[in-house]
């Protein structure tokens, strides 16, 4: 799986993933470093509405008639109104308040219940037509008002890891309690009033103190999540004279991370989990400005939500690279927001209805299956985000769902290269690979940098092994998950590519044809000096060839490591195929491979993988390594349905410093050969060049379908020379 590409002078003048010597940890970056990404911001100045209004973070009281009508209107407004009523259940006992000497569990979850719970109540009282379930569901939402924050939230210490009151949760918690306040302020006796403002001001100038106090180092999501807290409690209390500061400080804050996690086009690079997570207090946060302040923060937002259909596989799912899980599109919960909004994924319709064709199309069995079986939801908050409140206040049945008209592959400037058959869904052919390669980030990362992931016939096949068997705490995650091995990449005398966090991604050219799609990603600044190009090629819109070339000026060991998912794997000759049973990830499906490495040797080992938190085990993988590389490699992969019997032969044509695939299929013949700079000509199939990668389709007249090449000055094919571009 090695390739090796342009002269060693030039590759090493290209642009590599990797940070001035100066940065040796998170707390020691350099003056500028988090603001000098391609992220993006919201205006800093905080704009407060010109009066104190309730309620008007979700909705104005002149909109419950419309939201009462909404209640009943179709399946997925009933059934989340059912998750509603059901979070406010008059008949459910409060909860005592804890100590500091209960565990973190009891303590963590009874903030997180005591203000969905605040937020349900609140939320019914209003939309119920029956004058003594309003009163109820009033009182109840009172009462939990007035005992927020009680307990020892106070007393405990938000900036030691794995803290009860953790000042992501804390952000949630804000969010709840503000929505609840919204909704009963018009009805709150003055001295009630005053008492619950006093809670929830507290809370908030608590946060504004600390937050950069828990948070000192990096922006990650730990600083950003409690931000979008403050400033919906900043809304919420507009007329508080601290308030102005609250939202300040909070858009600051968010803006830090949203430079520095996000790309300009969308990615986030804490991986989708994350991204999730985060999403659970962003959302709110974006509609909360936009209601109360008229400040619309969803334009910024935007190539976020886009990426997320960009990015997302056949079944709508987000890719479990980074610290994640694999993760649905939760487009829904703003496709409203852009109503009317032009988007690049669309020629003419709005984005409001690609994003919800993405959710309509997402399938969401799995996530399902996970919350039946554990209790929690996909958001990785469950014991503190409602998300069920949030879709039922965001839904409009009305939306149109429209797929994406614009072209199904995708090359993100972020460093991300998607190539897909088509954005409907379905098995028969289904195509989609992800080629990662984004600037290496200081937070939730993985040794995974010119990774790559295939979905094929709708299942998963060469995977990341996701973020660990539970989550962040456990050696499995630090020992395995992290480390390259777990991905499909390369190491480089035992260390990976591009370890160091950077705001540089790896350069990337790629070419485009039907029939052939070429993608060429460089990584530089690895030991003994060697510079790595990985290229893949998608060829007759079905296989793939990964060519991967190592230049050094000594010799450095490389292994490179192949994941087939879950899959079984047998061995027949040069030929290794993993065969995958239907299971809640997709159907049965094979993916073929052959590995062309001259001088080096391919073994068979085992390593944990989990898509799903929880659901893991251990499937095989292979490690392909040699002591110094001599010759690119050339991994070819093959996806096939379980009965698929169309003729695919292989025939493997390498030399010592030379790699070489011929394959020929009912309509075609491809040439794929790549060749150390040093190396005589290839000489193959009636094709001569002094490429450093040939790639040459014909069809069974003989006549060229395809053709690219790189570092060549000559091509002839059966004797005629070819101009080159």
């Amino acid at each position: 799986m090695i390739r090796t590409s342009h002269s060693l002078t030039l590759l090493l003048g290209l642009a590599a993933a990797v940070l001035p010597a100066s940065l040796a940890a998170r707390d020691a970056a350099p003056a500028g470093f988090y603001d000098g990404y391609t992220g993006f911001a919201m205006a800093a100045e905080p704009v407060l509405p010109a009066r104190e209004v309730h309620p008007s973070l979700w909705f104005r009281s002149e909109d419950l008639p419309a939201l009462k009508a909404r209640l009943s209107a179709d399946e997925f407004a009933r059934s989340r109104w059912a998750a509603v009523l059901q979070m406010a259940d008059l008949a459910k006992p409060d909860l005592p308040a804890p100590t500091a000497k209960d565990t973190t569990t009891v303590i963590h979850k009874y903030y997180g219940a005591m203000s969905i719970a605040a937020r349900a109540h609140a939320l019914v009282s209003l939309l119920v037509d029956d004058p003594s379930l309003q009163a109820a569901h009033r009182q109840r939402a009172v009462d939990l008002l007035l005992r927020a924050y009680d307990g020892p939230i106070f007393e405990l210490d938000s900036s030691i890891k794995g803290s009860p009151v953790d000042e992501i949760y804390r952000g949630s918690w804000l969010q709840n309690y503000a929505h609840a306040y919204d909704c009963i302020q018009p009805s709150l006796a003055p001295d009630t009033d005053r008492s619950i403002r006093e809670r929830l001001a507290r809370e908030a100038q608590c946060v504004f103190d600390n937050l950069y106090k828990w948070t000192p180092e990096s922006p990650h999501n730990h600083l950003s999540k409690p931000a979008w807290g403050l400033g919906s409690i900043a809304l919420a209390l507009s007329a508080h004279q601290h308030a102005r500061d609250w939202l300040g400080r909070a858009i600051e804050a968010a803006n830090k991370n949203t430079r520095y996690f996000f790309s300009g086009d969308g990615i986030y690079r804490e991986g989708s989990h994350y991204l999730i997570f985060s999403l659970t207090n962003f959302v709110p946060f974006l509609y909360h400005y936009r209601n109360v302040s008229g400040v619309d923060g969803f334009t910024a937002f935007q190539p976020v939500f886009e990426n997320m259909v960009e990015v997302r596989n056949s079944h709508g799912w987000l890719p479990n690279l980074e610290d994640s899980y694999i993760r649905p599109t939760p487009t829904h919960l703003v496709a409203a927001a852009y109503r009317g909004t032009k988007t690049k994924l669309h020629s003419t319709a709005p984005l409001s209805e690609i994003l919800a064709w993405s959710y309509q199309t997402t399938d969401l069995a799995p996530f399902e299956q996970e919350r039946s079986e554990t209790g929690f939801n996909y958001t990785g908050a469950s014991w503190d985000y409602p998300l069920e409140i949030d879709e039922l206040l965001t839904h409009d049945g009305s939306l149109r769902a429209t797929a994406p008209d614009c072209d199904p592959n995708i090359f993100l400037a972020g460093g991300q290269a998607v190539l897909r058959n088509a954005w409907s869904t379905g098995d028969a052919g289904q195509r989609y690979l992800l080629f990662h390669g984004v600037a290496v980030a200081d937070n939730h990362n993985h040794d995974d940098q010119l990774s790559f992931i295939l979905e094929a016939e709708g299942q998963l096949m060469c995977s990341d092994t996701g973020y660990s068997r539970g989550t962040y705490a456990g050696a499995e995650r630090t020992e395995w998950y992290n480390t390259a091995a777990a991905h499909n990449t390369l190491t480089f005398d035992g260390q990976p590519a591009g370890k160091k966090p950077s705001n540089v991604r790896p350069r990337t050219t790629q070419h485009e044809e039907p029939g052939l799609v070429v993608v060429q990603k460089t990584q530089s600044g690895l030991p003994k000096s060697a510079v790595w190009q990985r290229t893949i090629c998608w060829i007759a819109g079905d296989y793939y060839a990964v060519v991967d070339r190592v230049e050094a000026k000594q010799p450095v060991a490389i292994k490179a490591f192949l994941h087939g998912g879950r899959g079984s794997l047998s061995t027949d000759g040069t030929e290794r195929t993993w065969s995958y049973s239907t299971d809640r990830y997709g159907p049965a499906a094979r993916l073929r491979s052959w590995i062309a490495a001259p001088g080096a040797t391919t073994v068979v080992k085992e390593g944990e993988l989990t898509y799903i938190k929880g659901d893991y085990a251990a499937f095989p993988y292979l490690e392909t390594g040699a002591a110094s590389v001599s010759s690119p490699w050339v991994t070819l992969l093959k996806p096939a349905a379980v009965d698929e019997t169309a003729p695919f032969t292989v025939h493997d044509q390498s030399t010592e410093n030379q790699s070489a695939f011929l394959v020929t299929t009912a309509s075609h013949r491809t040439l794929i050969a790549a060749r150390t700079k040093s190396a005589p000509v290839v000489a193959l199939d009636g094709v001569e060049t002094d490429a450093a990668l040939v790639v040459v389709r014909r069809d069974l007249t003989g006549k060229v379908l395809n053709r690219y090449v790189t570092d060549a000055t000559y091509l002839r094919i059966d004797g005629q020379n070819v101009m080159l571009p």
